[in-house]
């Protein structure tokens, strides 16, 4: 091979190059390695820079500080863009309970689809067999997404379903003057307890570490607060009775007490003990 060959041969090499980095498929797994990348924090004297470089580069990471800071300050303002429009989202998100529940029934015009047009004859009978039907609302609505949401499939156990098929709304709100936000499970009554809402509220910040600025990734959760739950007699599915025979006077007798049930993951994350 000449040099002139081989010459345009490596450009053939390096134009391959580029457009296989131009792939989204080689662009996406790239971002994804990159994004499971750790920095090694090197020790003082790993470094042994010479005084004058070492100012420079502690310039450097108060100038990181500082857009950190403006990043953290961006997150805020996102934040207070969430609670706002939140006030928007609430009366659709109203309407949609009060059709879960039963206690509003949506109009035919609200019914059809984008592109459906609206045929009144059909909507006349369809009127009628809603007329007839004895079960309002949309039975077992926020169960059926629990079991089909993954994240949320995870922590629903079989012995959940009672309770969550309960369930008639799930609301968020936002505290006053704190980042954060609190999750409201609205209930129908039911045999498991005597309140209608239970509360999670998440505590939040928005704060660069002024020592290691590169660890900030935005907001995070730094704690949580559960809810005391008012149990009906016998109904506390977060524990479980267990018998155990205790030996008294050369006798055994059978004693009753209670344990966490960990199965019960649903509730338990509700408990005020709960940190997830």
């Amino acid at each position: 091979m000449t040099s002139t060959e081989k010459k345009y041969t490596d450009v053939d090499v390096d134009i391959d190059k580029f457009n296989a980095i131009q792939d989204p498929n080689t662009l996406a797994a790239l971002q994804d390695k990159l994004g499971q990348m750790t920095i090694k924090k090197p020790e003082s004297d790993e470094l042994d820079l010479p005084p004058a470089i070492s100012k420079r580069v502690n310039a450097i990471k108060n100038i990181q500080l500082q857009t950190t800071k403006i990043e953290a300050d961006f997150f805020k303002q996102v934040h207070k863009l969430e609670i706002e429009y939140s006030q928007k989202y609430a009366p659709l998100y109203l309407k949609r309970a009060q059709i879960v529940s039963g206690e509003l029934e949506p109009s035919p015009s609200e019914c059809l689809m984008p592109g459906e047009e609206l045929d009144n004859e059909k909507s006349d009978n369809e009127k009628q067999e809603n007329d007839n039907d004895a079960e309002a609302g949309i039975p077992g609505f926020w169960l059926t997404i629990f079991k089909n949401t993954e994240i949320l499939a995870e922590m629903t156990q079989p012995h959940d379903e009672p309770i969550l098929d309960a369930l008639r709304d799930i609301r968020v709100s936002f505290p006053e003057n704190s980042m954060g936000f609190v999750l409201e499970f609205v209930f129908a009554e039911n045999e498991f307890f005597e309140d209608t809402v239970l509360t999670k509220t998440y505590h939040m910040k928005s704060e660069p570490d002024d020592f290691d600025p590169v660890a900030f990734d935005g907001p995070e959760i730094v704690g949580s607060t559960g809810c005391t739950i008012s149990w009906k007699k016998g109904k506390n599915v977060t524990q479980k009775v267990v018998k155990k025979k205790q030996r008294m006077r050369g006798k055994g007798r059978d004693e009753d007490y209670s344990e966490d049930n960990k199965g019960r993951q649903f509730l338990q994350l509700l408990l005020p003990s709960s940190h997830a």
